[in-house]
């Protein structure tokens, strides 16, 4: 077993990244699933959209309609990219065990971290919204 003394400080930074690490591959995971729920609210949305007769109703599907489309098309992909980049990344520093500046790393993350948490909390209120939509419907 490795020492976790300040004589071995290779080991603690080993750890720490490998923690990093596992965490961006949670986030694209997360980011996987959410284009799976995306593709069931479409067809969600689809399903009611031949129900629904108000103007004002069919203005909400459409809203829903182009936030699938943002979420989908642009910020989900431009999280993806970023996360494998930073992936890519961390890949390298590891393999290669070069010095590298760990505080920008770490900042870099903590940027995604936050845009991640901030798109999971406008994520649930859209389910929350869609789902108090859909349910006159259904």
């Amino acid at each position: 077993m490795k020492s976790l003394s300040p004589a071995n400080t290779n080991y603690l930074l080993e750890v720490s990244l490998a923690n990093l690490h596992r965490e961006s591959r949670s986030w694209l995971f997360e980011i996987n699933f959410w284009r799976i729920e995306l593709a069931f609210y479409q067809r969600l949305l689809e399903r009611v959209a031949g129900r629904i007769t108000s103007v004002e109703d069919k203005k909400g599907v459409d809203h829903f309609q182009n936030l699938i489309l943002y979420f989908k098309g642009e910020l989900l992909d431009q999280f993806e990219h970023d996360i494998r980049e930073h992936e890519r990344y961390l890949e390298s520093l590891l393999q290669n065990r070069a010095p590298f500046n760990e505080q920008l790393y770490r900042g870099v993350h903590k940027k995604y971290e936050d845009q991640i948490q901030a798109f999971n909390y406008d994520f649930k209120q859209y389910r929350k919204d869609l789902y108090k939509f859909t349910e006159r419907y259904l």
